[in-house]
């Protein structure tokens, strides 16, 4: 009797523990995807003024290159300004539109194996915004100070 009983108890007591393996699962990838929303959210404001200082940068090459419009030179500082400035914007767009998106609260109501994967996902999407912030203000720092 109690072996049996052992054994219909010992697949609840698996099916418990790896309820919980699970549920530390979605704990542990939560807090992955805010830490990295938070290590990369306090660079918007640099990303910002680095996306002003190449827009600026793109104004003053066009005003050159009405007085010299054949100085190539001059057109390649102004198409890598341009490029880096749409870089940078569309690195913020990236950032602002995970947040848009993000909901979680949602996530949390989300039964467990679904909130894995739905975290999963969401950690794959704001690493992406991170290292696409990370690499314009890099690039673009290193257009600016030169």
């Amino acid at each position: 009797m109690i072996y049996r009983n052992t054994i219909l108890l010992l697949p609840i007591l698996l099916l418990g523990a790896c309820t919980n393996t699970e549920k530390q699962q979605v704990e542990t990838l939560e807090k992955q995807v805010m830490m990295i929303h938070d290590a990369v959210m306090p660079k918007m404001g640099e990303l910002m003024r680095l996306h002003k200082k190449t827009s600026q940068k793109v104004a003053e090459m066009d005003s050159l290159l009405l007085l010299t419009p054949a100085d190539s030179a001059l057109t390649a500082t102004r198409t890598q300004a341009l490029e880096l400035s749409l870089q940078l914007k569309k690195a913020d767009e990236g950032m602002m539109g995970w947040m848009h998106q993000y909901r979680a609260d949602s996530l949390k109501a989300l039964p467990t194996p679904q909130a894995i994967e739905a975290y999963t996902k969401e950690k794959e999407k704001i690493e992406n915004v991170s290292e696409q912030m990370l690499k314009s203000i890099a690039e673009a720092k290193a257009f600016v100070e030169k």
